[in-house]
C-alpha cells in the first residue's frame, strides 16, 4: 500500500575521513555510542517521539551502486582496480550487513547538490554514487566536500534518510540514496587493495561505513576512527562489526520503503 504521508527529512549526514597525519576531534554529532566508543549507530525520532535506527531497507531485491572512476588512476588498468576495490568494500559491507547490494556499472555522475535539488534528488545512476573527484577542476568538483583547516578531506561519505506514515498512521524511516566522494589528489597516498600500510580499501570501508549509518568513534583500532592510519590489515575491527550488525538485517524489514524510495 502507499503510504499516506510521505516527506523528506531534513536529516542528512556527511562525514568525512582525513588523511594520515592529521588530527579530527569528534564533536557532539560524531560521539561515540553509550556503551563505548568502538561504534556509533545513530536514531532518529519521529513526532511521536518513537526513534527509529538510521539504516537501509535490508529487505529490497538489492541496494545498487555505481562507481566514476575516471579519476582514480592514470591507466586503465588502476581504474579497473578502484572499480574491483570498490565492489570488494561493498561485499564485505554487505557480509556484516546483511544488506544486499548490487553493481550497477560505471557512471560519469558526480554527487553534489544543484541549484534547486539536492544531490539525493539528482542521483539518476544508483542508489548509492562512488566518485572519484578534483576540486581544482569545475567539471571534476563536488559542494558535498569542504574545504577544512587543513584543506581537502580524503573522502566523504552520506547518506539521505526518509520517513512517512503508513495507513495506520505509525511513522517508519529509510534511508535510500547514499554516495561517497573520494579526493583525487589524495591518490597516491593510499595503497591500492586491502593489506598493510594506508589503503584505498581502508578508506572506501569507512566511507561506506557512513553511508549505511556508521559515524564516526573515538577508538584508533576501528577502521571509523575519523583518521585514516597505517594499519596492519584493512578491514572492520570488533567495534565496526558491532556498529554494522545494529544498522543490518537483524533489524528486520522496513515497511513502505520501496514507496518511499523508488528504487534506480
Amino acid at each position: 500500500m502507499v503510504s499516506r504521508a510521505l516527506r523528506p527529512i531534513a536529516l542528512m549526514v556527511i562525514a568525512a575521513a582525513i588523511t594520515v597525519g592529521m588530527s579530527a576531534p569528534l564533536t557532539a554529532n560524531n560521539s561515540a555510542d553509550a556503551s563505548g566508543d568502538g561504534f556509533d549507530v545513530g536514531n532518529w525520532s519521529d513526532p511521536d517521539d518513537k526513534d527509529h535506527r538510521i539504516r537501509w531497507n535490508p529487505c529490497q531485491p538489492a541496494v545498487t551502486f555505481a562507481v566514476n572512476a575516471k579519476l582514480a588512476g592514470g591507466t586503465a588498468s588502476a581504474r579497473d582496480a578502484a572499480v574491483a576495490d570498490t565492489r570488494a568494500a561493498f561485499k564485505r559491507v554487505s557480509n556484516r550487513t546483511g544488506i544486499p547490494f548490487s553493481f550497477a556499472g560505471r557512471t560519469a555522475e558526480i554527487p553534489t547538490n544543484g541549484k534547486d535539488q539536492s544531490w539525493s534528488d539528482r542521483q539518476k545512476s544508483a542508489e548509492i554514487v562512488v566518485a572519484w573527484v578534483n576540486q581544482s577542476r569545475a567539471k571534476f568538483r563536488t559542494n558535498l566536500m569542504s574545504d577544512g583547516d587543513g584543506g581537502y578531506p580524503s573522502g566523504v561519505g552520506g547518506w539521505m534518510m526518509r520517513a512517512w506514515t503508513n495507513s495506520d498512521g505509525n511513522w517508519q524511516a529509510a534511508i535510500g540514496r547514499g554516495f561517497v566522494v573520494l579526493n583525487a589528489a589524495h591518490n597516491s597516498t593510499y595503497k591500492a587493495g586491502f593489506g598493510s600500510g594506508v589503503t584505498r580499501g581502508a578508506l572506501l570501508l569507512h566511507e561506506i561505513g557512513h553511508v549505511v549509518g556508521l559515524g564516526h568513534v573515538g577508538s584508533t583500532a576501528e577502521i571509523m576512527y575519523p583518521t585514516m592510519l597505517d594499519r596492519q590489515y584493512s578491514r572492520y575491527k570488533t567495534g565496526d562489526r558491532a556498529g554494522l550488525s545494529r544498522v543490518g538485517k537483524s533489524l528486520g524489514c522496513i515497511s513502505g520503503a520501496s514507496d518511499a524510495w523508488p528504487q534506480i
